[in-house]
C-alpha cells in the first residue's frame, strides 16, 4: 500500500487534514507522523541532525530531539503496539465535510474559523 497521498484511488487527498491554528490549510505537501508509529523517533532524530547541520535554531533542534524521545516512549506502550497501523489501508468511515476541505471544496467557516 502506498502512502495515501500518492495513490490514484479514492484516498488521494491523503490520510490527514492538516489545519493551522488560524484555521487555514497549508497549500504545500505535508506528511503527518503519528506517535504510535515506531519508525517516527528515528525519522525525527534524523531530521534534527539535518536541521542542526543547516544551522537551524538550537532550541528548535533540541525540541525535535525531545519529541523523538517522547514518541519513542509512546510507541513502546501496549496501546501503541496494539493499534499502530501507519501502513494500513482505509478502515474508518470518511467524514464528507473533511474530505471536501482536503479537496479544497470546503472550509472551516461552519466552525467559527476565519481564514480569509
Amino acid at each position: 500500500m502506498k502512502i495515501w497521498a500518492k495513490t490514484d484511488g479514492p484516498v488521494k487527498e491523503g490520510k490527514y487534514l492538516v489545519v493551522r491554528r488560524d484555521g487555514t490549510i497549508p497549500e504545500w505537501p505535508h506528511f503527518v507522523m503519528g506517535g504510535y508509529d515506531p519508525c517516527v523517533p528515528d525519522a525525527l532524530r534524523h531530521y534534527a541532525i539535518i536541521a542542526r547541520n543547516r544551522g537551524y535554531d538550537e532550541d528548535y533542534v533540541s525540541s525535535i530531539e525531545e519529541l523523538a524521545d517522547d514518541f519513542e516512549k509512546l510507541s513502546a506502550t501496549p496501546r501503541a503496539v496494539a493499534v499502530a497501523d501507519p501502513d494500513a489501508g482505509p478502515h474508518r468511515k470518511d467524514n464528507p465535510a473533511v474530505i471536501a476541505m482536503m479537496r479544497g471544496e470546503g472550509d472551516l467557516s461552519d466552525y467559527g474559523a476565519d481564514h480569509g
